[in-house]
């Protein structure tokens, strides 16, 4: 697939979400994950609408992949807290926001008032 081509799913998937389409969105970041299985732009945006879905389990395993390939990204450490939250398991939100406090202490404030809110 050329980056254009990707680009162009991206925006699709985009679109789907946009319209609360999440079976169409995740067929589109599925089948472009065949391609690119170490995107995390895909691995992201699968994890965001698994989600929206509730289906935490598979919310987590996106957002720990994409995690895997880039440990660094703040916003990843974030989203992947937020799901722990919502699945119930605040022993590894918090593990994420002391993760979070050495990459973006802000935004490790902003997910330490979501874990007691």
């Amino acid at each position: 697939m050329t980056p254009e081509n990707l680009s162009t799913r991206i925006k699709d998937a985009d679109d789907a979400i946009s319209e609360k389409n999440y079976s169409r969105a995740t067929d589109i970041l599925l089948k472009a994950l065949e391609e690119h299985p170490e995107n995390t732009k895909l691995l992201s945006k699968l994890g965001m609408v698994s989600y929206k879905l509730r289906d935490f389990p598979k919310a987590i395993k996106y957002f720990t992949k994409a995690l895997e390939i880039s440990p660094k990204d703040r916003e990843l450490v974030y989203s992947l807290g937020l799901v722990y939250i919502k699945a119930g398991d605040k022993p590894k939100a918090l593990g994420l926001y002391d993760r979070l406090k050495k990459l973006h202490p802000e935004k490790a404030d902003e997910l330490y008032r979501h874990i007691y809110s």
